[in-house]
Protein backbone atom coordinates (compact mmCIF):
# COMPACT_ATOMS: atom_id res chain seq x y z
CA UNK A 1 0.00 0.00 0.00
CA UNK A 2 1.41 3.38 -1.01
CA UNK A 3 2.31 5.62 1.87
CA UNK A 4 0.34 8.75 1.00
CA UNK A 5 1.64 10.73 3.97
CA UNK A 6 4.05 12.29 1.49
CA UNK A 7 1.14 14.04 -0.25
CA UNK A 8 -0.42 17.33 0.92
CA UNK A 9 -3.93 17.27 2.40
CA UNK A 10 -6.91 18.48 0.39
CA UNK A 11 -7.10 21.47 2.72
CA UNK A 12 -3.48 22.44 1.98
CA UNK A 13 -3.90 21.80 -1.75
CA UNK A 14 -6.91 24.09 -2.11
CA UNK A 15 -5.31 26.80 0.03
CA UNK A 16 -2.12 26.67 -2.02
CA UNK A 17 -3.91 26.70 -5.39
CA UNK A 18 -6.26 29.58 -4.57
CA UNK A 19 -3.58 31.47 -2.65
CA UNK A 20 -1.29 31.50 -5.68
CA UNK A 21 -4.00 32.37 -8.19
CA UNK A 22 -4.45 36.02 -9.11
CA UNK A 23 -7.96 35.31 -10.43
CA UNK A 24 -10.94 33.35 -9.05
CA UNK A 25 -11.19 29.67 -9.99
CA UNK A 26 -14.15 27.39 -10.58
CA UNK A 27 -14.58 24.23 -8.53
CA UNK A 28 -13.96 22.21 -11.68
CA UNK A 29 -10.57 23.86 -12.15
CA UNK A 30 -9.75 23.37 -8.47
CA UNK A 31 -10.56 19.67 -8.71
CA UNK A 32 -8.21 19.26 -11.68
CA UNK A 33 -5.46 21.22 -9.94
CA UNK A 34 -5.82 19.09 -6.81
CA UNK A 35 -5.54 15.95 -8.93
CA UNK A 36 -2.17 17.21 -10.17
CA UNK A 37 -0.86 17.56 -6.62
CA UNK A 38 -1.97 14.31 -4.97
CA UNK A 39 -3.76 11.00 -5.61
CA UNK A 40 -7.52 11.34 -5.51
CA UNK A 41 -10.57 9.10 -5.44
CA UNK A 42 -14.23 9.46 -6.29
CA UNK A 43 -14.74 11.80 -3.33
CA UNK A 44 -12.34 14.47 -4.59
CA UNK A 45 -15.09 16.97 -5.43
CA UNK A 46 -16.72 16.76 -2.01
CA UNK A 47 -13.26 17.02 -0.41
CA UNK A 48 -12.61 20.24 -2.33
CA UNK A 49 -15.93 21.66 -1.14
CA UNK A 50 -15.05 20.67 2.42
CA UNK A 51 -11.74 22.48 2.15
CA UNK A 52 -13.42 25.60 0.72
CA UNK A 53 -15.85 25.57 3.65
CA UNK A 54 -12.96 25.61 6.12
CA UNK A 55 -10.90 28.33 4.42
CA UNK A 56 -11.89 31.85 5.45
CA UNK A 57 -10.02 33.44 2.54
CA UNK A 58 -11.82 31.21 0.00
CA UNK A 59 -14.57 33.65 -0.96
CA UNK A 60 -17.42 32.84 -3.38
CA UNK A 61 -17.57 35.35 -6.21
CA UNK A 62 -20.14 33.50 -8.35
CA UNK A 63 -21.93 30.13 -8.17
CA UNK A 64 -19.24 27.44 -8.10
CA UNK A 65 -16.40 29.99 -8.34
CA UNK A 66 -14.07 31.11 -5.55
CA UNK A 67 -11.39 33.77 -5.15
CA UNK A 68 -8.73 34.31 -2.50
CA UNK A 69 -9.47 37.26 -0.22
CA UNK A 70 -5.94 38.70 -0.34
CA UNK A 71 -6.12 38.79 -4.15
CA UNK A 72 -9.72 40.03 -4.32
CA UNK A 73 -8.87 43.05 -2.15
CA UNK A 74 -6.51 44.56 -4.72
CA UNK A 75 -7.85 47.84 -6.10
CA UNK A 76 -10.80 48.12 -3.69
CA UNK A 77 -11.44 51.26 -1.63
CA UNK A 78 -12.97 51.60 1.83
CA UNK A 79 -14.25 54.49 3.95
CA UNK A 80 -13.31 54.97 7.60
CA UNK A 81 -14.95 57.83 9.56
CA UNK A 82 -12.40 59.30 11.97
CA UNK A 83 -13.22 60.11 15.59
CA UNK A 84 -11.54 62.26 18.23
CA UNK A 85 -9.92 59.29 19.93
CA UNK A 86 -8.20 58.19 16.73
CA UNK A 87 -7.04 61.67 15.75
CA UNK A 88 -5.57 62.34 19.21
CA UNK A 89 -3.94 58.96 19.83
CA UNK A 90 -3.00 57.87 16.35
CA UNK A 91 -4.63 54.47 16.73
CA UNK A 92 -7.06 53.46 14.00
CA UNK A 93 -9.78 51.27 15.54
CA UNK A 94 -10.70 48.42 13.21
CA UNK A 95 -14.09 46.81 12.79
CA UNK A 96 -14.36 43.33 11.28
CA UNK A 97 -14.30 44.63 7.70
CA UNK A 98 -11.16 46.69 8.25
CA UNK A 99 -9.50 43.84 10.13
CA UNK A 100 -10.10 41.65 7.08
CA UNK A 101 -8.70 44.38 4.82
CA UNK A 102 -5.40 44.80 6.63
CA UNK A 103 -5.04 41.26 8.00
CA UNK A 104 -6.83 38.89 5.57
CA UNK A 105 -5.53 35.76 7.33
CA UNK A 106 -6.70 36.77 10.81
CA UNK A 107 -10.18 35.25 10.76
CA UNK A 108 -8.91 31.81 9.71
CA UNK A 109 -8.09 31.07 13.35
CA UNK A 110 -8.64 34.47 15.04
CA UNK A 111 -5.01 34.53 16.10
CA UNK A 112 -2.78 37.63 15.81
CA UNK A 113 0.23 37.51 13.51
CA UNK A 114 3.38 39.55 12.93
CA UNK A 115 2.22 41.04 9.63
CA UNK A 116 3.59 44.53 8.98
CA UNK A 117 1.34 46.86 7.00
CA UNK A 118 2.85 49.51 4.73
CA UNK A 119 0.68 52.64 4.61
CA UNK A 120 1.36 55.33 2.01
CA UNK A 121 -0.16 58.53 3.40
CA UNK A 122 -1.08 60.78 0.47
CA UNK A 123 1.17 63.84 0.54
CA UNK A 124 2.95 62.42 3.56
CA UNK A 125 5.28 59.64 4.67
CA UNK A 126 5.01 55.88 4.23
CA UNK A 127 4.73 54.23 7.62
CA UNK A 128 5.03 50.63 8.74
CA UNK A 129 2.47 49.56 11.33
CA UNK A 130 1.15 46.47 13.05
CA UNK A 131 -2.00 45.43 14.90
CA UNK A 132 -2.46 46.20 18.58
CA UNK A 133 -5.29 46.06 21.10
CA UNK A 134 -6.61 49.43 22.26
CA UNK A 135 -9.72 49.90 24.39
CA UNK A 136 -10.39 46.16 24.02
CA UNK A 137 -10.56 46.61 20.25
CA UNK A 138 -8.08 45.68 17.54
CA UNK A 139 -6.40 48.76 16.12
CA UNK A 140 -3.66 49.88 13.77
CA UNK A 141 -1.04 51.74 15.79
CA UNK A 142 -0.23 54.58 13.39
CA UNK A 143 1.55 56.83 15.89
CA UNK A 144 2.83 60.39 15.79
CA UNK A 145 3.48 60.46 12.05
CA UNK A 146 -0.19 59.84 11.36
CA UNK A 147 -1.27 62.49 13.92
CA UNK A 148 1.07 65.03 12.30
CA UNK A 149 -0.16 64.10 8.82
CA UNK A 150 -3.81 64.63 9.79
CA UNK A 151 -2.97 67.94 11.47
CA UNK A 152 -0.93 69.21 8.52
CA UNK A 153 -3.78 68.33 6.14
CA UNK A 154 -6.24 70.22 8.34
CA UNK A 155 -8.13 67.06 9.16
CA UNK A 156 -10.30 66.48 12.20
CA UNK A 157 -12.77 64.09 13.72
CA UNK A 158 -15.75 63.36 11.46
CA UNK A 159 -13.62 63.60 8.33
CA UNK A 160 -13.25 60.38 6.36
CA UNK A 161 -10.19 58.27 5.68
CA UNK A 162 -10.27 56.61 2.27
CA UNK A 163 -8.27 53.38 2.38
CA UNK A 164 -7.15 52.00 -0.98
CA UNK A 165 -5.69 48.51 -1.30
CA UNK A 166 -2.63 48.60 -3.54
CA UNK A 167 -1.67 44.97 -2.91
CA UNK A 168 -2.95 43.08 0.13
CA UNK A 169 -0.62 40.14 -0.55
CA UNK A 170 2.43 42.37 0.00
CA UNK A 171 0.55 44.50 2.59
CA UNK A 172 0.70 47.74 0.57
CA UNK A 173 -2.08 50.30 1.19
CA UNK A 174 -2.64 54.00 0.64
CA UNK A 175 -4.69 56.50 2.64
CA UNK A 176 -6.08 59.92 1.92
CA UNK A 177 -8.27 62.32 3.87
CA UNK A 178 -11.66 63.42 2.62
CA UNK A 179 -13.07 66.41 4.54
CA UNK A 180 -16.67 66.15 5.66
CA UNK A 181 -17.67 68.97 3.33
CA UNK A 182 -16.04 67.17 0.38
CA UNK A 183 -18.27 64.10 0.58
CA UNK A 184 -20.12 63.21 -2.65
CA UNK A 185 -23.38 62.46 -0.87
CA UNK A 186 -25.29 61.26 -3.92
CA UNK A 187 -22.63 58.77 -4.97
CA UNK A 188 -22.05 57.61 -1.40
CA UNK A 189 -25.77 57.05 -0.92
CA UNK A 190 -25.93 55.00 -4.11
CA UNK A 191 -22.98 52.83 -3.04
CA UNK A 192 -24.45 52.45 0.46
CA UNK A 193 -27.75 51.20 -0.92
CA UNK A 194 -25.84 48.72 -3.08
CA UNK A 195 -24.01 47.54 0.04
CA UNK A 196 -27.29 47.11 1.94
CA UNK A 197 -29.00 45.16 -0.86
CA UNK A 198 -25.92 42.98 -1.42
CA UNK A 199 -25.68 42.15 2.29
CA UNK A 200 -29.36 41.20 2.44
CA UNK A 201 -28.94 38.86 -0.54
CA UNK A 202 -25.81 37.27 0.94
CA UNK A 203 -27.44 36.62 4.32
CA UNK A 204 -30.63 35.33 2.67
CA UNK A 205 -28.57 32.89 0.62
CA UNK A 206 -26.50 31.64 3.56
CA UNK A 207 -27.12 27.88 3.67
CA UNK A 208 -25.32 27.09 6.92
CA UNK A 209 -27.40 26.15 9.95
CA UNK A 210 -26.87 29.09 12.29
CA UNK A 211 -28.89 31.92 13.75
CA UNK A 212 -26.78 34.68 12.18
CA UNK A 213 -24.00 35.09 9.61
CA UNK A 214 -20.75 36.13 11.34
CA UNK A 215 -19.76 39.69 10.53
CA UNK A 216 -16.31 38.71 9.26
CA UNK A 217 -17.82 36.21 6.79
CA UNK A 218 -20.31 38.80 5.56
CA UNK A 219 -17.46 41.31 5.16
CA UNK A 220 -15.46 38.86 3.03
CA UNK A 221 -18.52 38.05 0.92
CA UNK A 222 -19.14 41.77 0.28
CA UNK A 223 -15.54 42.14 -0.87
CA UNK A 224 -16.01 39.11 -3.12
CA UNK A 225 -19.04 40.74 -4.73
CA UNK A 226 -17.03 43.86 -5.55
CA UNK A 227 -19.09 46.14 -3.33
CA UNK A 228 -15.96 48.21 -2.69
CA UNK A 229 -14.58 48.16 -6.23
CA UNK A 230 -15.89 51.66 -6.99
CA UNK A 231 -13.54 54.61 -6.29
CA UNK A 232 -16.31 56.13 -4.13
CA UNK A 233 -16.85 53.69 -1.27
CA UNK A 234 -20.06 53.41 0.77
CA UNK A 235 -20.43 54.58 4.34
CA UNK A 236 -19.39 52.55 7.40
CA UNK A 237 -20.64 48.96 6.98
CA UNK A 238 -22.36 48.63 10.36
CA UNK A 239 -24.01 52.03 10.02
CA UNK A 240 -25.35 51.23 6.55
CA UNK A 241 -26.66 47.80 7.54
CA UNK A 242 -28.54 49.20 10.52
CA UNK A 243 -29.90 52.26 8.74
CA UNK A 244 -30.54 51.01 5.22
CA UNK A 245 -31.12 47.26 5.39
CA UNK A 246 -33.49 44.78 7.00
CA UNK A 247 -30.54 43.09 8.77
CA UNK A 248 -29.73 43.48 12.45
CA UNK A 249 -26.66 42.55 14.46
CA UNK A 250 -27.22 39.62 16.84
CA UNK A 251 -25.17 39.56 20.07
CA UNK A 252 -22.40 41.62 18.44
CA UNK A 253 -21.41 38.57 16.39
CA UNK A 254 -23.45 38.21 13.21
CA UNK A 255 -26.27 39.55 11.05
CA UNK A 256 -29.71 38.07 10.44
CA UNK A 257 -32.96 39.45 8.99
CA UNK A 258 -34.93 41.54 11.47
CA UNK A 259 -38.50 40.72 12.35
CA UNK A 260 -41.35 42.73 10.91
CA UNK A 261 -42.29 43.96 14.39
CA UNK A 262 -38.76 45.21 15.09
CA UNK A 263 -38.60 47.16 11.84
CA UNK A 264 -41.99 48.73 12.56
CA UNK A 265 -40.98 49.62 16.10
CA UNK A 266 -37.73 51.19 14.94
CA UNK A 267 -39.53 53.24 12.35
CA UNK A 268 -42.08 54.47 14.90
CA UNK A 269 -39.26 55.43 17.28
CA UNK A 270 -37.46 57.26 14.51
CA UNK A 271 -40.58 59.17 13.50
CA UNK A 272 -41.35 60.14 17.11
CA UNK A 273 -37.76 61.33 17.50
CA UNK A 274 -38.10 63.51 14.43
CA UNK A 275 -41.37 64.92 15.75
CA UNK A 276 -39.77 65.80 19.10
CA UNK A 277 -36.85 67.53 17.38
CA UNK A 278 -39.13 69.41 15.00
CA UNK A 279 -37.90 67.80 11.80
CA UNK A 280 -35.27 65.50 10.35
CA UNK A 281 -32.64 64.24 12.80
CA UNK A 282 -28.95 63.95 12.03
CA UNK A 283 -28.23 60.33 11.08
CA UNK A 284 -26.11 59.67 14.18
CA UNK A 285 -28.87 60.78 16.53
CA UNK A 286 -31.53 58.88 14.59
CA UNK A 287 -29.48 55.72 14.62
CA UNK A 288 -28.64 55.92 18.32
CA UNK A 289 -32.28 56.48 19.26
CA UNK A 290 -33.29 53.44 17.22
CA UNK A 291 -30.92 51.24 19.19
CA UNK A 292 -27.77 51.11 17.05
CA UNK A 293 -24.82 50.07 19.22
CA UNK A 294 -21.98 50.20 16.75
CA UNK A 295 -21.52 46.50 16.06
CA UNK A 296 -17.81 47.05 16.42
CA UNK A 297 -16.19 43.81 17.54
CA UNK A 298 -18.43 44.03 20.57
CA UNK A 299 -17.54 47.69 21.19
CA UNK A 300 -19.18 50.95 20.20
CA UNK A 301 -16.89 53.18 18.18
CA UNK A 302 -17.81 56.67 19.33
CA UNK A 303 -17.80 59.26 16.60
CA UNK A 304 -18.44 56.75 13.83
CA UNK A 305 -21.39 58.77 12.59
CA UNK A 306 -20.73 61.81 10.49
CA UNK A 307 -23.05 64.74 9.96
CA UNK A 308 -24.74 64.44 6.60
CA UNK A 309 -24.60 60.64 6.40
CA UNK A 310 -27.05 59.03 4.03
CA UNK A 311 -30.49 59.66 5.52
CA UNK A 312 -32.70 59.61 2.47
CA UNK A 313 -36.38 60.07 3.42
CA UNK A 314 -37.29 58.14 0.27
CA UNK A 315 -35.58 55.08 1.67
CA UNK A 316 -37.85 55.05 4.72
CA UNK A 317 -40.90 55.51 2.50
CA UNK A 318 -39.78 52.34 0.71
CA UNK A 319 -39.32 50.57 4.03
CA UNK A 320 -42.86 51.57 5.05
CA UNK A 321 -44.21 49.97 1.88
CA UNK A 322 -42.13 46.83 2.22
CA UNK A 323 -42.54 46.29 5.94
CA UNK A 324 -46.30 45.90 5.52
CA UNK A 325 -45.53 42.44 4.20
CA UNK A 326 -42.05 41.49 5.32
CA UNK A 327 -42.47 37.90 4.19
CA UNK A 328 -42.90 39.06 0.59
CA UNK A 329 -39.74 41.17 0.84
CA UNK A 330 -37.84 38.23 2.31
CA UNK A 331 -39.07 35.99 -0.53
CA UNK A 332 -37.95 38.46 -3.19
CA UNK A 333 -34.49 38.69 -1.61
CA UNK A 334 -34.01 34.92 -1.31
CA UNK A 335 -31.66 34.02 -4.15
CA UNK A 336 -32.16 30.28 -3.67
CA UNK A 337 -35.94 30.47 -3.97
CA UNK A 338 -35.78 32.89 -6.90
CA UNK A 339 -33.42 30.49 -8.73
CA UNK A 340 -35.90 27.67 -8.05
CA UNK A 341 -38.80 29.74 -9.41
CA UNK A 342 -36.85 30.55 -12.57
CA UNK A 343 -36.08 26.87 -13.21
CA UNK A 344 -39.64 25.80 -12.36
CA UNK A 345 -41.13 28.36 -14.74
CA UNK A 346 -38.87 27.04 -17.48
CA UNK A 347 -39.49 23.33 -16.84
CA UNK A 348 -43.10 23.21 -15.60
CA UNK A 349 -44.88 26.42 -16.64
CA UNK A 350 -48.36 24.88 -16.26
CA UNK A 351 -47.88 23.74 -12.64
CA UNK A 352 -47.88 25.60 -9.31
CA UNK A 353 -44.45 26.02 -7.65
CA UNK A 354 -43.68 25.34 -4.01
CA UNK A 355 -44.25 28.18 -1.58
CA UNK A 356 -41.20 29.95 -0.15
CA UNK A 357 -41.51 28.15 3.20
CA UNK A 358 -42.20 24.73 1.60
CA UNK A 359 -39.13 25.17 -0.60
CA UNK A 360 -36.88 25.78 2.42
CA UNK A 361 -38.49 22.91 4.35
CA UNK A 362 -37.57 20.46 1.59
CA UNK A 363 -34.19 22.11 1.16
CA UNK A 364 -33.48 21.47 4.84
CA UNK A 365 -34.42 17.80 4.39
CA UNK A 366 -32.03 17.53 1.45
CA UNK A 367 -29.24 19.16 3.46
CA UNK A 368 -29.88 16.70 6.32
CA UNK A 369 -29.56 13.73 3.99
CA UNK A 370 -26.31 15.10 2.56
CA UNK A 371 -25.04 15.58 6.11
CA UNK A 372 -25.85 11.97 6.97
CA UNK A 373 -24.03 10.84 3.84
CA UNK A 374 -21.00 12.88 4.89
CA UNK A 375 -21.02 11.43 8.41
CA UNK A 376 -21.54 7.76 7.57
CA UNK A 377 -19.99 7.58 4.12
CA UNK A 378 -23.15 6.28 2.41
CA UNK A 379 -26.95 6.37 2.43
CA UNK A 380 -29.44 3.51 2.41
CA UNK A 381 -31.04 2.96 -1.03
CA UNK A 382 -34.32 4.62 -0.04
CA UNK A 383 -32.44 7.57 1.44
CA UNK A 384 -30.33 7.95 -1.70
CA UNK A 385 -33.51 7.83 -3.80
CA UNK A 386 -35.12 10.49 -1.62
CA UNK A 387 -32.01 12.68 -1.87
CA UNK A 388 -32.00 12.50 -5.66
CA UNK A 389 -35.75 13.15 -5.82
CA UNK A 390 -35.43 16.25 -3.64
CA UNK A 391 -32.46 17.52 -5.65
CA UNK A 392 -34.43 17.11 -8.88
CA UNK A 393 -37.56 18.73 -7.46
CA UNK A 394 -35.69 21.74 -6.03
CA UNK A 395 -33.21 22.05 -8.93
CA UNK A 396 -30.35 21.91 -6.43
CA UNK A 397 -26.98 20.25 -6.91
CA UNK A 398 -26.39 18.44 -3.56
CA UNK A 399 -22.68 19.31 -3.83
CA UNK A 400 -23.45 22.82 -2.57
CA UNK A 401 -24.07 21.42 0.90
CA UNK A 402 -20.54 20.08 1.24
CA UNK A 403 -18.67 22.47 3.51
CA UNK A 404 -19.40 21.44 7.10
CA UNK A 405 -17.51 22.08 10.27
CA UNK A 406 -14.85 19.39 10.22
CA UNK A 407 -11.64 19.84 12.11
CA UNK A 408 -8.64 20.50 9.91
CA UNK A 409 -7.25 17.15 11.06
CA UNK A 410 -9.98 15.48 8.99
CA UNK A 411 -8.14 16.62 5.88
CA UNK A 412 -4.89 15.14 7.06
CA UNK A 413 -6.09 11.55 6.84
CA UNK A 414 -3.58 10.06 4.38
CA UNK A 415 -6.04 7.88 2.50
CA UNK A 416 -8.95 10.32 2.40
CA UNK A 417 -10.94 9.92 -0.82
CA UNK A 418 -14.39 10.99 0.30
CA UNK A 419 -16.47 12.08 3.27
CA UNK A 420 -15.10 10.70 6.54
CA UNK A 421 -16.67 7.79 8.38
CA UNK A 422 -16.90 7.68 12.14
CA UNK A 423 -17.39 4.23 13.60
CA UNK A 424 -20.35 4.85 15.87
Amino acid sequence: MTNSLQYPSYFDCVADILGHSSAPLSVDVLVEEVKSQRPTGKGVRSAVYQALGKLYQAVPVAPGTFGWLSSLLKGQTFRHPLNNFEVQRGNLLMDELEHAIFFPAFFQDHQPDERIVHLHLMGGPTIEVHAAVDQETWALRLGKEFIAWVDEAGGSAHDDLLIHVLDAVSAEYSMRLQPREGRQEGEIQERSLFLARSAEAIVAGDRKSRSAMPVWELAAALIGRGVYADPTPPDDMHFVLHEQSSLRLQDDVGYSPASRDLLRRERRDRQSGRARSGGEQPPRQAAEESGWTGGFLGQERSGSFVGGRADDPGFWDAVEDNVADFSDMETEQCEGYQAYLAEFELMMPEEDPLSHMDYHLLEAELETLVGLEQEFGYLMPEQEERKQALAARLYINPDIFYGGDWDESDYDQPDYDGPPFWDN
